[in-house]
């Protein structure tokens, strides 16, 4: 029989307080429960991966440096939101008259204040983060981590199988994750995944990551599902010239990589908001194959809203579930 290990990795954070996302984790696990009872016992463990927010009662000379994200966020937020600039009476200060924004006022900032101050400040800002090298290495750090110590229980073990449901940027560290698992040598730029040269990883971290690299390049590890929610895949995919020489040539991205097989069954699903302006489809920038497949989903009507629905939407639930229930044996 095989071991299932079901990974939870969250998305950027658009709160402004010290805490966790546990309760969101239950909430998604209660509903999946819901939609397939089967569900309760098929994991060996679960792996709740937190990163990219304070957590509560840690000193802010004891925190990661993705946990400092927030504080850097609410910071920006602070100096720069219209609502705290109008209140600067400095002489530097320059303003609009009052009487010159009437329609602005009364219409277009209703619609782009939430999606500015709270999705982009609090929210895209992550997505930045990641994209710079040292951001890179710290989201990697805090997020490989987690999800290693988590299977070094099942060291040894055969046939064990990943089913990572990734929500927002945690889509993209999901897939960067399985890409340096699964990925041929000839893949990876130098023959080695990133990883191993990352700083911020201790010598136990790429220890067992190479491990299980090793198991997976044996087929003793196996991607068992992998569920994809408000994704930036197509903007992200931008880091690397590799992907932008192959995008700019007109060409699709070679999804086995991730341990997809080019044949059935489904492992793949994706879902997104057409209203949810950093949730993208992403399913045609890969070669098509019957293992992957996409939703289109209404998670809420309101942009500033639609990001941070997709784990109580029941359509994603149900597809989830599914999804888990047919690659567990």
């Amino acid at each position: 029989m095989p071991t299932n290990i079901l990974v939870l990795i969250h998305g950027m954070t658009t709160g402004t307080a010290a805490g966790n996302h546990q309760a969101d984790y239950d909430s998604l696990w209660n509903g999946l429960r819901q939609q397939q009872p089967a569900l309760q016992n098929a994991f060996a463990a679960q792996v709740r991966v937190e990163w990219g927010h304070r957590p509560l009662n840690v000193a802010p000379q004891a925190l990661r440096d993705d946990q400092k994200i927030m504080d850097a966020e609410n910071t920006i937020h602070a100096k720069v939101s219209y609502e705290e600039v109008k209140k600067d009476n400095s002489p530097q200060n320059h303003l609009l008259g009052s009487g010159s924004e009437i329609f602005s006022k009364l219409v277009t900032r209703r619609v782009t204040d939430p999606i500015k101050e709270t999705v982009l400040l609090l929210g895209a800002t992550d997505v930045f983060y990641y994209c710079a090298p040292d951001g890179e290495m710290a989201i990697r750090f805090a997020v490989y981590s987690q999800v290693l110590q988590g299977l070094e229980a099942y060291r040894g073990a055969a046939d064990v199988r990943l089913h990572i449901i990734g929500h927002s940027l945690g889509v993209t560290v999901a897939h960067d994750f399985l890409f340096g698992l699964f990925a041929p040598d000839a893949a990876l730029t130098g023959g080695v995944p990133g990883f191993l040269a990352n700083t911020q990883a201790t010598d136990t971290d790429k220890e067992r990551y190479a491990y299980w690299r090793g198991q997976a390049q044996a087929g003793e590890l196996r991607l068992g599902s992998f569920t994809t929610t408000a994704g930036q895949l197509p903007l992200t995919l931008m880091r690397k010239q590799t992907l932008v020489n192959r995008l700019a040539a007109g060409n699709t991205i070679d999804p086995t990589v991730l341990g997809l097989s080019a044949t059935g069954p489904v492992k793949w699903r994706i879902f997104y908001d057409v209203d949810d302006i950093l949730g993208f489809p992403a399913r045609r920038l890969y070669d098509p194959m019957p293992t992957i497949e996409e939703f289109q989903v209404d998670t809420d009507g309101r942009p500033d809203l639609a990001h941070s629905k997709y784990w109580t939407n029941t359509t994603v639930l149900q597809k989830i579930a599914e999804l888990l229930q047919h690659n567990l044996a």
